[in-house]
């Protein structure tokens, strides 16, 4: 049997997902050598947090307002998203965009992060931002299995050609009386 540590025998894996497999010693079981999920693992150490990286492409951006644009999908039933920060990176194309109003990122109707448009959206340069989520939110009712989409508050932008890229990290909670 090759070495752990042989790359030819054991290549690595580059995009690494919460269905993939590692392997581990049972001990109650005679010490047999068995497989786990990332997912299983990340649950037993509690680390049950997640990152979405996104891109949102210009034509999406410019139909934002009539198309809201999903950025993590639906959890399944019974479950809720939990977001807990988010960045965004605005890679500013040759036109700027206009867009008259932030945007927001909204879980059902709820809106849980408000991303700026003067000076980030209709940015002409490159430009980052940590966005405040629940800016301005007092309260509301996470939708469950509701995907968490951007949205143009107000209307669609009429020009612009950069890429909004956002990173989140989040947690996916089962409703239940265990929560």
């Amino acid at each position: 049997m090759a070495k752990i540590s042989n790359l030819t025998s054991y290549p690595l894996i580059t995009n690494l997902d919460k269905d993939d497999y590692v392997l581990i010693t049972d001990k109650e079981n005679a010490f047999q050598t068995k497989n786990v999920s990332i997912e299983k693992l990340q649950t037993f150490l509690a680390i049950n947090t997640n990152t979405a990286s996104v891109s949102i492409s210009a034509a999406d951006l410019l139909t934002s307002y009539a198309t809201a644009v999903d950025v993590i999908a639906a959890p399944g039933v019974n479950k809720v998203l939990d977001i807990i920060s988010m960045t965004g990176y605005m890679d500013a194309g040759t036109t700027v965009f206009d867009f008259v109003a932030a945007a927001q990122l909204n879980i059902g109707v709820v809106n849980f992060g408000v991303i700026p448009h003067t000076t980030f959206l209709n940015s002409a340069t490159d430009v980052v931002v940590k966005s405040k989520l629940l800016d301005g939110v007092t309260s509301g009712i996470i939708g469950v299995n509701s995907a968490l989409v951007f949205k143009a508050q107000t209307q669609n932008p009429t020009q612009g050609n950069g890429v909004l890229y956002l990173d989140i990290m989040y947690r996916t909670l089962e409703v239940g009386s265990s929560f």
